[in-house]
C-alpha cells in the first residue's frame, strides 16, 4: 500500500500487524521509529514477551521483528521487515522457533527454523540445528497456529484478516 510519508509508512505497518495479531491476542505491540535510520527499528509483540494463546492446546507466541523505512522507485514510502523471530511455545517449552537475522553475530544468516527435538545427529542436537526455510511473513505463523495447533481465534473474520495480511 503506498504511503506519501515515512510515518504514514509505518503506520500502515503497524496497524496491519495489529489486526493480525488481534486474531489471537490482545496484548500491545510496540514499535520505535518513523522516520528512515541507518539500523532498522524494532517491532515486538508485548516487548518480545511470550503471550499465552486460548485454546486446549496452552500455546505462547512470541513475535519481534526488526523493519526498515525505504522510498520507493515512485517515490512512495514502505516499511520492509528486515529480520523476526516468530516461536510457539507449549507450556512453556519452545516447540519452533522461525529466525531470519542477516546481521548479527550468527553465522547463519539466512532464514531458518529450530525444532523442538531431543535426537543426536552425530554430534549435534537436532533441536539445535538450523533448518533452511524461504522467508516466513507473519501471517502464516498465525494461520499455523489456529489451523494447525488448536490456538482459538478471537475474532470471527481471522480468516479474512489473514488473507488481508498476505497481500503486500
Amino acid at each position: 500500500m503506498p504511503a506519501s510519508t515515512p510515518a504514514e509508512a509505518v503506520e500502515v505497518y503497524r496497524a496491519r500487524r495489529v489486526a493480525l495479531l488481534s486474531c489471537l491476542t490482545p496484548a500491545y505491540v510496540e514499535l520505535r521509529g518513523y522516520a528512515p535510520s541507518p539500523r532498522p527499528h524494532p517491532f515486538a509483540l508485548a516487548k518480545g514477551e511470550t503471550v499465552r494463546l486460548r485454546g486446549e492446546s496452552e500455546l505462547g507466541l512470541s513475535v519481534i521483528e526488526e523493519y526498515e523505512i525505504a522510498q520507493t522507485v515512485e517515490g512512495d514510502w514502505q516499511v520492509r521487515v528486515v529480520s523476526y523471530f516468530y516461536a510457539i511455545e507449549q507450556e512453556g517449552t519452545e516447540l519452533i522457533a522461525y529466525h531470519w537475522h542477516p546481521h548479527g553475530v550468527s553465522p547463519i544468516t539466512d532464514s531458518h527454523l529450530h525444532v523442538r527435538a531431543d535426537i543426536q545427529v552425530g554430534d549435534r542436537w537436532f533441536g539445535k540445528v538450523h533448518l533452511p526455510t524461504g522467508a516466513i511473513q507473519l501471517e502464516r505463523i498465525v494461520a499455523l497456529t489456529i489451523r494447525e495447533l488448536g490456538a482459538e481465534p478471537l475474532r470471527d473474520e481471522w480468516e479474512r484478516l489473514i488473507d488481508e495480511a498476505a497481500v503486500r
